[in-house]
């Protein structure tokens, strides 16, 4: 089925011209017969809307039709010059192209390549004069290359200031300005923030340390940008560049009850022994769960009056003498 940009240029089309004798679309699978019946005819209908996915399926018919004007949406789908969508669109036969897209270049700038040849074949014809001159030199930077990193300035000016001025004039760029009139102009306001003490002891440290003095004096491209994303770490957050572990006297180990234990010991029978290690709060203290020790030890807490009853107490009796036993 189409797209909702699809969906929307039918409904503009059908809005701002009404004169369009007949307005041919093209359906999905069950439909795509009686779509196609009689089309080859000169004059058959004035406008085709149809999807990627369904100009493959057919492509054989639409290679057949001289088109005046054909038209792209979300052109970055044709980027890889490798991929049968690329290589069956190339060959259709139309008097003028045009390519509508967001995003021109994602990856590299040979997916630029792709849609300017996919426009223009005869003057951006040569694949490998387009990569020499603008492909290799800034792949050769970022990865690192002796090559180009002899030679950083000419490469710069080659990607930075040659390749705009050699795309500009087959590029029609929509700028915010031109699309909606109404919209207020954009105000930029600057807060600058301190560095935290953490910060600027990481921050001079960094830039102390014997490696990074001898990277910035090496000059070398990818190196100095890696020592400028550090400090852009450290600036962000001081976590990012060096994560210390999350510590807090408030997270303690959770108690445990084993109830099932204290229970069969409990209940265990012996005839010389009693077992009263229920009753030892101390040792339960360290076995009880949370909830069971606020439940349970507050009934057992010494409280005053407990101990003014104790100390207010008779003294207890003397106890009696020792005396031999006899046993026969």
């Amino acid at each position: 089925e189409l797209s909702e940009s699809g969906r929307e240029l039918l409904r503009e089309l059908l809005r701002e011209h009404r004169r369009l004798q007949e307005l041919s679309q093209h359906l999905h699978e069950k439909h795509q017969r009686e779509a196609l019946e009689g089309w080859t005819k000169p004059n058959a209908f004035h406008v085709c809307i149809t999807s990627y996915k369904l100009v493959l399926q057919d492509h054989q018919a639409f290679r057949r039709k001289n088109w005046k004007y054909l038209i792209l949406d979300e052109a970055q789908n044709i980027k890889n010059f490798k991929s049968q969508r690329w290589q069956s669109l190339l060959n259709f036969n139309s008097q003028r192209r045009l390519l509508l897209t967001g995003t021109p270049l994602q990856n590299s700038l040979m997916e630029l390549w792709s849609l300017m040849h996919f426009l223009m074949p005869r003057v951006f014809q040569s694949h490998r004069e387009f990569r020499e001159w603008f492909h290799n030199p800034l792949t050769g930077m970022i990865e690192g290359s002796q090559e180009y990193n002899e030679s950083i300035p000419r490469c710069i000016f080659r990607c930075v200031f040659t390749c705009p001025q050699v795309l500009r004039p087959f590029l029609l760029r929509r700028l915010k300005v031109d699309v909606e009139k109404q919209m207020p102009k954009k105000y930029e306001h600057v807060l600058r923030c301190r560095l935290s003490k953490r910060q600027r002891f990481l921050y001079d440290d960094f830039m102390g340390q014997a490696s990074t003095k001898a990277t910035l004096a090496s000059g070398h491209f990818m190196s100095v940008i890696n020592v400028l994303m550090q400090l852009r770490k450290v600036c962000n957050h001081p976590d990012l560049f060096e994560p210390r572990p999350v510590t807090s006297p408030l997270v303690t180990p959770g108690l445990s009850l084993a109830t099932p234990a204290l229970v069969l010991r409990a209940l265990e029978p012996h005839p010389f022994q009693v077992d009263l290690s229920p009753f030892e709060l101390v040792a339960l203290e360290s076995h009880l769960s949370r909830y069971a020790a606020d439940w349970f030890l507050p009934r057992f807490r010494v409280t005053r009056r407990l101990v003014l009853d104790v100390a207010a107490a008779p003294d207890p009796p003397p106890r009696p003498k020792p005396v031999r036993m006899k046993v026969n």
